[in-house]
């Protein structure tokens, strides 16, 4: 990953997902199902010339920023996003009761 990255993060609400853009360069995605007002997380994709570099880190957490800017709550079911909860507990506000 160069050092000049304008990595923007972009709702895509037609496709069910956030996906992560560097400039015109797809990176990777978060996608989601609508419970209501529960997002429910089911997979995160990188694209894999971007693997082990610190990326679905970067985009789980940038959709869940975004999630608690616009006051909505979680369902994880994407092994990864459960794992980045675990790690960042400052996240576990975002957990909708079961």
């Amino acid at each position: 990953m160069s050092g000049d990255t304008s990595m923007m993060l972009v709702h895509n609400p037609d496709r069910d997902r956030y996906e992560l853009w560097d400039r015109e360069t797809f990176m990777g995605l978060v996608g989601y199902e609508r419970d209501g007002d529960v997002y429910i997380l089911l997979h995160t994709v990188v694209e894999e010339e971007y693997g082990q570099q610190g990326i679905a880190r970067l985009l789980v957490s940038l959709v869940l920023t975004r999630m608690r800017l616009d006051g909505h709550k979680i369902r994880p079911v994407c092994s990864y996003v459960r794992r980045f909860l675990t790690r960042f507990p400052e996240y576990q506000l975002l957990v909708a009761a079961a």
